[in-house]
């Protein structure tokens, strides 16, 4: 009686377990590493690997590399999970991580895609930022399937 208990204890258990892992599994978004990253037309390397968010064909770059390649400063207020922009032209952007809700100049803005933490970085919808800064973006593939991110200011 005890070996069947326990067998039935050991079965339930596995059975929650792979319920769980796998309803954690799909909560994580299919992403698309090894994006080509420029401004200007020239070539550029990140402290953190850009993205692509399959679901939403969204790019996600490190938030430093955009902003501070564009002209303006960030900081980090990690109690609020907050990265606050100033562009050299005065405007502040104020984005929270997993929101999709963006403060510019303290005017509400909605985004189509909220900015994520990615261990260790804050990483931001490329588009919103860049246009938000002044900047055009310019994406696409080549002919090897590489997916290319163009920054002009």
């Amino acid at each position: 009686m005890l070996k069947r208990t326990s067998l039935l204890f050991i079965l339930i258990s596995l059975v929650l377990y792979t319920n769980q892992l796998q309803s954690t599994q799909a909560a994580i978004p299919a992403i698309a590493p090894g994006i080509h990253l420029s401004i200007n037309g020239e070539n550029v390397k990140t402290d953190y690997e850009a993205y692509i968010v399959t679901a939403t064909q969204t790019a996600y770059v490190p938030i430093r590399f955009v902003t501070e390649g564009l002209g303006g400063t960030v900081s980090w207020d990690k109690v609020k999970q907050q990265v606050t922009i100033h562009s050299n032209d005065q405007k502040e952007i104020v984005l929270t991580m997993g929101s999709n809700v963006a403060y510019l100049n303290g005017e509400l803005k909605v985004l189509s895609n909220a900015p994520q933490i990615t261990t260790p970085r804050a990483m931001v919808p490329v588009r919103f930022v860049s246009e938000v800064l002044g900047a055009e973006v310019h994406a696409y593939k080549d002919t090897d399937d590489v997916e290319h991110i163009d920054i002009k200011w």
